[in-house]
Parts: structure tokens; C-alpha cells; sequence
């Protein structure tokens, strides 16, 4: 389906399904879909989209600066990558120069770089190695994260996966599993903490009610600070390494 603003096509998706209210979202690919109820017609549906057209190109605009690159970059000494909010440098060294620096491990911070040491130096293992520390170390911080606010929730969860997704930060299904995407970990801790909270809030409410933004708000009151933080980075966190 698509409408026109101000000369510009917008072109959108509808899935409708047993939900209570409308939701429209952008993917990073600048993709817009349309969530909502099952009862309500296409042509109502239109008359939301274009009273929201505003919005929808305000945020297109600000999703082109953040384009996710088609192709990983090079992982060369000196490229920038981010933990927890925080930019490091990363430093490739042989194994066999660093025996005694290094003790065992492929990954580690030190001082501003992110160091990875590989047997040949080869990006492949750079990219390999890198890959392994960043999904270990999203799994291991996340699961604290949901012990720690399960704490006040005491909400059974089933299982916590760790993915590789393209365009969401995370899910709950109905079978109570929470799936986070690993570059959280790239995020400030306060904005992960968001994302974590929000999926577990979806143990009680499989839905973006009203009655579940008052459960994040409960847990965390200046959420909304946070998830403006990742509507307007997300996307640039979403490129390849």
C-alpha cells in the first residue's frame, strides 16, 4: 500500500493479527509496517499512515544518515568498534609474538583497544574471534540483566537466545523465550538495559498496550530518553563488522 506526502511516495506493509492497537515501524532499511487489529479496515488504516506521513518522513530522513553498510568494512588495525557504549580501537596481533601478554585469550580491552590475537593475522579469524567475544560476551551480560530484573518481575523465561538479527533488537514469543540481538552489547549499558526490560515486560504482556508501557515504566521511568537514544543510533549499530 502506499500514500502520498508532499510529493513523496510512501510505501508500507500491513499485517493485521489479534492486537489492540496500531503500531507503525522503520526498519534501518527504511521499510514501513504497519501492525494492527484484525477488525479495523485498509481504509482506516490509510487515514492513520497519512495523519502520521509527517513523522514517517522525519524519521526516514534520519534513518538515510545511518545507513547499514551492504558489505562488512575491513578489520584492520586502527578501525573503531563499540562496547557498551564506549569506542575502542582495535589492535590485531599474532599469538606468537604475545605468548605472555596475551594468556589464552583471543579477545580482550585493554587501555582504549579492543585486541584480538590470531595465528596468521588473516581478517577471516580477526572476524571470527571477534565475532565469538562479542556473542559471549552479549550472552553472559544479558542473562545477569534478566536475573537481576526478574528479581521484581518473577516471571518464569524458558529460554534466552543470543541472534544475529538484521533489523530488531529483540523478541518474546508465547512459549516465554526471550531473543536479544548480540549487538546490544555495542550499546550503552543504559540503552541495553531498555532493550532487556522491554522483551521481559512482553512475559506479561504480549502486546505494546497501555497497560505494558506502564510495566516498563514502572521498571525503568525515563525509558523513553533510552528508547529515543536507540531509535536515532540503532540503526548505525546495525552495521556488519
Amino acid at each position: 500500500m502506499n500514500i502520498r506526502y508532499e510529493g513523496e511516495n510512501i510505501e508500507y506493509s500491513v499485517i493485521q493479527s489479534r492486537r489492540k492497537t496500531i503500531a507503525i515501524s522503520i526498519d534501518p532499511h527504511q521499510k514501513i509496517l504497519v501492525k494492527a487489529p484484525v477488525q479495523i479496515s485498509h481504509d482506516e488504516i490509510q487515514k492513520i499512515v497519512e495523519k502520521k506521513a509527517g513523522w514517517i518522513v522525519k524519521k526516514r530522513k534520519e534513518l538515510a544518515k545511518y545507513q547499514p553498510q551492504k558489505e562488512p568494512q575491513e578489520l584492520a588495525d586502527g578501525r573503531q568498534l563499540w562496547y557498551q557504549g564506549n569506542p575502542y580501537v582495535l589492535q590485531i596481533l599474532t599469538k606468537a609474538d604475545t605468548k605472555q601478554e596475551n594468556s589464552g585469550r583471543n579477545v580482550e580491552l585493554s587501555a582504549g583497544k579492543l585486541k584480538v590475537y590470531t595465528e596468521q593475522g588473516q581478517e577471516a579469524e580477526v572476524r571470527q574471534n571477534l565475532m565469538q567475544w562479542y556473542y559471549e560476551q552479549a550472552g553472559q551480560w544479558i542473562c545477569q540483566r534478566v536475573e537481576h530484573y526478574n528479581e521484581d518481575l518473577k516471571e518464569p523465561v524458558n529460554r534466552i537466545c543470543i541472534k544475529d538479527q538484521k533489523s530488531r533488537w529483540g523478541s518474546c514469543s508465547s512459549k516465554r523465550n526471550l531473543n536479544f540481538n548480540w549487538r546490544i552489547i555495542m550499546a550503552p549499558k543504559e540503552v541495553a538495559d531498555y532493550v532487556v526490560v522491554h522483551e521481559m515486560c512482553h512475559l506479561r504482556h504480549l502486546n505494546h498496550s497501555p497497560e505494558f508501557w506502564r510495566e516498563v515504566a514502572g521498571i525503568l521511568p525515563d525509558y523513553k530518553e533510552r528508547r529515543k537514544w536507540l531509535r536515532e543510533h540503532g540503526a548505525e549499530l546495525m552495521k556488519k563488522i
